[in-house]
């Protein structure tokens, strides 16, 4: 039985996605080089484990998590797995692009590599949501835009966000969440508003309206309730009862392991 999509829908998609990984291998042969200088080959092994661990994570973990759709379970595996690869490389030269340190070419190391691949992680998350609904072509400009929107976020908010966090407010954040998913998870609901607003200016329907009271609640209830389980999670974690790390214990392993090749005499 044939097809009863249109032709242009296999034949058009794959050659672009062609034409823009063409673009992305020019790109890459004129504006990056590989790191080449000597490291210590013990913390080059430990940061290739790293990657190792995350690839493998994002690979089969997004890559394959909808394989069980009955009837896009090809699809799935194959947008994942080529959205994964397209968001590593788009983060890899976003990265380097928007380095304070960029000079005339990206130099691409193990570490970076592993930035974008936990950039391109996001995408997949999100793809999980418009998968089966969306073309290559919506994913892979989706992918491009969110790559680049969440690298220009964690650069900005890592670089001010976080010493305003620590400094200004006494809010301290080991691993970014707050401009990594707090802030961008804000800014996506007052946009969410502001677009109903800007709906309800031109049409001006009473079901519209309702949205706008239903996406402005929901927006102060998520807030409100963050707020309030915040304060009170953090009043009960600094009850003498937990026995809070010391400050000149944090960040220290030996409180909970042994490590023999730190003993004395080792």
């Amino acid at each position: 039985m044939g097809s009863k999509y249109p032709p242009s829908m296999r034949r058009c998609l794959p050659l672009w996605t062609l034409v823009l990984e063409a673009a992305l291998i020019v790109i890459f042969f004129f504006f990056t080089s590989y790191d080449t200088s000597s490291q210590d080959p013990k913390k080059l092994a430990g940061t290739f484990r790293v990657l190792q661990d995350v690839t493998i994570m994002v690979a089969l973990g997004f890559g394959f998590l909808n394989s069980s759709l009955r009837r896009y379970g090809w699809s799935s595996v194959a947008f994942n797995l080529f959205l994964l690869a397209l968001g590593v490389q788009w983060a890899v030269l976003m990265d380097g692009f928007l380095e304070q340190s960029f000079r005339k070419k990206v130099v691409i190391k193990l570490s970076s590599i592993k930035l974008a691949t936990m950039s391109a992680m996001s995408v997949l998350i999100s793809a999980g949501a418009v998968l089966g609904k969306a073309n290559l072509l919506q994913l892979t400009l989706m992918a491009l835009v969110e790559v680049t929107v969440f690298v220009t976020m964690r650069m900005i908010d890592r670089q001010y966000l976080s010493a305003s966090f620590n400094h200004v407010l006494g809010i301290h954040d080991t691993c970014g969440v707050h401009y990594t998913f707090g802030l961008p998870g804000l800014l996506g609901g007052i946009a969410y508003i502001l677009l109903i607003i800007y709906e309800v200016s031109w049409i001006k329907k009473s079901v519209i309206s309702y949205q706008l009271f239903i996406g402005a609640g929901t927006l102060s209830l998520a807030m409100a309730s963050g707020l309030i389980a915040g304060v009170l999670t953090g009043l009960v974690l600094n009850l003498k009862i937990c026995k809070a790390p010391h400050a000149a214990k944090y960040f220290d392993d030996q409180a909970f392991w042994e490590f023999p090749h730190l003993a004395i005499g080792f």
